[in-house]
């Protein structure tokens, strides 16, 4: 197999650097109260840059309460437009790479300035970072599934330039590191299937279920379904003699590589939260602790404990959390209040329909090897527990109706629309006496999408700085 870097065109690197570019200069212009959730991660971030610790979880300036708000504020900019809502417990409980890359970030940039501006650029690396690789291992894994380099770069163009994923790559989240773990675990995968699972494919498996398991708890469906197609595919491969020695040897690598690089936290945490390592059970201790020391602690906004059902949950126009959330996985900035007129959203869900078709055409008349299956499996299972998981959560604990919780399935239709499209494509560079005379598909949609991506940045960006 070629080299890591090595045969990446020139298109492909630039496009790479087009997507840091782009987040970066968002990462520098975005003001703090316009990002969802950020004014929370960032009171661990000014914790651990101030202190050189990490958080427990018990610190008042880490607890998700109105009166911390200046706390997040005022080592970066000016005072908050917006507060930080009374939830009564802290990010710390759950993972926080986003917020300890943040803080990294502002260790070393400190030394060169204490400017408040250039801190709160420092803090959003992560994110920026993000991105950008997850730009990077579409096009690494479009070089292993397509014959044709247009469709990597189809695939990569989908991901990053969707504007709700470029918006993630501008302010601190977990979110951006979901999306990087997935592009990086199924790069890695494909790797580990066809060349029996080297040494090096196996360390990028458990780096990539290390970040995912740091990032989010909306990731890890597909940490599920890649742990079981790992086995699936080392078990099920007749060419391999040693399968059993093949077996042993990726477990012991992916499962010595996440316990290395992530089971530090959750250790860390069953040890200071009396065995709940999730951090789960230890945030309701936080509310209830709060509560009965007389502060007033906000109530979660639980659908079933209002009497809703699940018809009523999916249907209820007052509440519309399907219409809601498909549109922020789409684009929606700010605080879930700067929306693309509605037709805008049709195009979106048009171009999303033509993956799904064009992939289910090609895929029933096309001879399947083992890695289709799987690739199907993986794409169809983990996009069903997602939504699962965020409709779950909706409902049972809390309603957040947001996008960005189901943002790794742009990655599934991507890769639809890519592997569809990749048969029927001609050649980018053709024989000099065979010149292509049609219209290339694949650039046309490039063209088309980075053009939709544009149209809505340009009406969205004067409304999100204003």
């Amino acid at each position: 197999m070629k080299g890591f870097l090595r045969d990446m065109h020139w298109s492909e690197c630039l496009l790479v650097l087009l997507v840091f570019i782009i987040c970066l200069t968002g990462a520098c212009l975005l003001p703090m109260d316009q990002c969802p959730d950020e004014l929370g991660r960032q009171l661990l971030s000014n914790w651990m840059h101030r202190t050189g610790k990490l958080p427990t979880g018990d610190e008042a300036e880490t607890l998700l309460m109105p009166s911390s708000a200046e706390y997040a504020i005022s080592p970066l900019t000016h005072p908050p437009v917006r507060s930080i809502g009374a939830w009564g417990f802290s990010y710390a409980l759950r993972p926080y790479l986003s917020s300890m890359a943040g803080a990294c970030f502002m260790k070393v940039v400190s030394f060169l300035t204490a400017s408040g501006d250039a801190l709160l650029t420092a803090s959003r690396m992560g994110s920026v970072l993000a991105v950008s690789l997850t730009c990077f291992f579409c096009l690494r894994l479009g070089h292993l599934l397509f014959r044709k380099r247009i469709s990597a770069i189809l695939m990569a163009v989908i991901v990053c330039f969707l504007p709700q994923v470029l918006f993630l790559g501008m302010y601190q989240n977990n979110d951006a590191l979901t999306l990087c773990a997935v592009s990086m675990l199924l790069y890695f995968f494909i790797r580990g299937n066809r060349d029996r699972w080297s040494v090096r494919s196996c360390a990028g498996m458990g780096g990539g279920f290390s970040l995912g398991l740091l990032s989010y708890y909306s990731v890890y469906g597909w940490l599920l379904i890649f742990g079981f197609l790992c086995v699936l595919s080392v078990l099920l491969n007749r060419e391999d003699p040693r399968r059993m020695r093949t077996f042993l040897r990726m477990t012991v690598w992916i499962a010595g590589i996440c316990l290395l690089l992530a089971g530090w936290f959750f250790i860390r945490n069953a040890v200071l939260h009396g065995g709940d390592f999730l951090g789960i059970a230890s945030e309701a201790a936080s509310r209830a602790r709060l509560t009965e020391q007389g502060v007033q602690v906000g109530p979660y906004n639980c659908p079933r404990e209002q009497g809703i059902s699940l018809t009523e949950f999916f249907t209820r126009r007052d509440r519309e959390f399907t219409r809601m959330t498909f549109r922020s996985f789409i684009c929606v900035f700010g605080y879930m209040d700067i929306y693309l007129p509605d037709v805008r959203y049709g195009i979106y869900y048009a171009f999303f329909l033509l993956a799904i078709v064009l992939y289910a055409a090609v895929f029933v008349r096309k001879k399947k090897s083992r890695e289709d299956w799987m690739l199907c499996l993986l794409m169809a299972a983990s996009g069903v527990i997602t939504l699962f998981l965020t409709c779950w959560g909706s409902y049972m604990r809390d309603y957040q109706p947001q996008g960005r919780y189901i943002i790794t399935l742009i990655i599934p239709i991507a890769f639809m629309l890519a592997w569809g499209l990749d048969p029927i494509s001609p050649e980018l560079d053709p024989p000099a006496k065979e010149k292509c005379r049609t219209l290339h598909p694949g650039i046309i949609l490039t063209i088309a999408y980075l053009l939709m991506s544009l149209w809505a940045f340009t009406e969205m960006v004067p409304r999100l700085l204003s």
